[in-house]
């Protein structure tokens, strides 16, 4: 990716949190030579994998592919937002989840006894786990569970989203806001990017803060330009050294 190309990452301006977790994640060089070697060991599909569980994730997800062509599907003890459901519940035709439905939208790991069913259209996702067959045995009626009080918050969301969704065939925009801060992260992933690629603090300046930093004598001219600089670059590298985690909580 160019990081001197805004439209290239404006895919980002819309997607959820645990979507800039994978964009630092698929930068990561550990992660990537992993995913390759998954990928000369493995045909077909990568099931879960210890390997994979070690960068958050239950299976390998290919390197190459950023938002919103990414479908990762987080361990769900990194990422709260994930609901636990079982078939069970009445069963009325009405009130029946058939996964086929949404086809567009389904990718469904299945692993340790559980199914982990993601809802994604690369920018929006929605995560129910539940036991093993709970949506690859056809329509069935769900029964949710949700605990404590602020341990609810996350799953009750996801829960809501999942309703919402399920009712329109849409994910709702009200239930999946746009990042507050998603024009920094997206500056500092290109930062990054920038970094990666031999860019100088200065040429990181002009290109994303403000073209006065190509001129001489900018640092003294310029200071909080500088600075800005300065606090980004630091920010993009304590995401790289893990930092990004705090996307997925």
């Amino acid at each position: 990716m160019d990081w001197r190309d805004a439209d290239s990452y404006a895919p980002l301006l819309d997607a959820d949190r645990s979507l800039f977790a994978w964009e630092w994640l698929r930068r990561d060089a550990n992660y990537r030579a992993a995913a390759v070697r998954a990928r000369s060991t493995h045909s077909g599909p990568t099931p879960p994998c210890a390997s994979a569980e070690e960068f958050g994730l239950l299976g390998f997800e290919p390197a190459h592919l950023g938002v919103p062509d990414a479908r990762p599907v987080w361990r769900s003890d990194h990422h709260p937002y994930v609901l636990w459901a079982e078939a069970g519940g009445v069963n009325t035709s009405s009130d029946l989840f058939d996964p086929d439905r949404l086809r567009g939208l389904v990718r469904l790991v299945a692993g340790h006894g559980c199914d982990h069913l993601l809802l994604s259209d690369g920018l929006r996702s929605i995560r129910i786990d539940g036991p093993a067959g709970t949506f690859s045995g056809g329509p069935a009626c769900l029964r949710y569970r949700i605990e404590g009080l602020a341990a609810a918050e996350a799953p009750l969301l996801t829960l809501r989203r999942f309703l919402a969704l399920c009712g329109s065939g849409r994910f709702s925009r009200s239930l999946h806001r746009r990042g507050a801060q998603a024009r920094r992260w997206i500056l500092m992933l290109r930062a990054s990017d920038a970094l990666a690629a031999g860019a100088t603090q200065r040429e990181i300046a002009a290109t994303l803060l403000s073209r006065s930093a190509a001129e001489p004598l900018w640092r003294s001219r310029e200071s909080s330009i500088r600075s800005q600089a300065q606090r980004l670059v630091r920010a993009a590298r304590n995401m790289t050294d893990g930092g990004y985690r705090c996307f997925l909580r």
